[in-house]
């Protein structure tokens, strides 16, 4: 598996995280959505961090939806509840943190 984007984005960050922490292991590709988005837009035409190739090819964007990805095949090592109020209640923690880091970069403190 290749991840695509720098540590420096807290969205490769959380999924690189998840990814070791499942005892994944994965090609990083420090790629910049500023200075290499010619070499993402193959991976992905959004040209967006973080992206990941599997290694049959296919891509997965967004880094929810990896980590989902991540936690669907990670089994017993899943970061995530598998269904009910715990799962939830982890989507609704990780949209606020999210949230609250993007809002504190644009220097708007909402919580």
């Amino acid at each position: 598996m290749i991840l695509i984007g720098q540590y420096d984005s807290p969205f490769v960050r959380r999924v690189a995280i998840a990814m070791t922490l499942s005892g994944m292991t994965f090609e990083h590709r420090p790629w910049s959505t500023f200075g290499e988005g010619d070499l993402i837009a193959p991976f992905n035409p959004l040209r967006r961090v973080p992206t990941l190739v599997l290694d049959d090819g296919s891509v997965i964007i967004e880094s929810a939806y990896i980590i989902d990805w991540i936690d669907e095949i990670a089994g017993d090592k899943a970061l995530i509840a598998p269904s009910g109020a715990d799962r939830q209640k982890a989507f609704y923690y990780i949209a606020l943190t999210v949230g609250y880091g993007l809002f504190r970069q644009g220097r708007r403190h909402v919580l």
